[in-house]
């Protein structure tokens, strides 16, 4: 590939989706997914919501305290096995956690 020529490409030199792509990330970008991808067949574009479900998966983490499961599903409209699954590990935590002011067998 001509890198010279590949840095004189302009935007109305494109057609189709390629052109829709460099106008969404500009040209500069377009020409290195260019250099790096094209041609390869690897690239993939994952749409937004699977890419943003570990975001999400977080927050509802964040958010859950052990009493508030049905509203999390409400908020984020989600099954309650889903957010069970979500917050798995957490809801472990908060069931071994001491309770205020409970003594340990330790602590006498």
């Amino acid at each position: 590939m001509n890198k010279e020529l590949l840095q004189l490409l302009t935007l109305d030199d494109l057609h189709g989706e390629s052109k829709e792509l460099a106008e969404v990330i500009g040209m500069p970008a377009f020409i290195r997914l260019v250099e790096v991808y094209g041609g390869t067949g690897r690239m993939y574009i994952p749409q937004a919501d699977m890419l943003l479900i570990p975001v999400r998966d977080a927050k509802i983490r964040e958010e859950y305290d052990g009493t508030n499961l049905y509203g999390i599903c409400q908020k984020w409209e989600l099954s309650e096995g889903t957010v069970r699954r979500i917050v798995q590990e957490k809801s472990r935590e908060l069931r071994r956690a001491p309770v205020d002011g409970q003594l340990s067998l330790f602590d006498a």
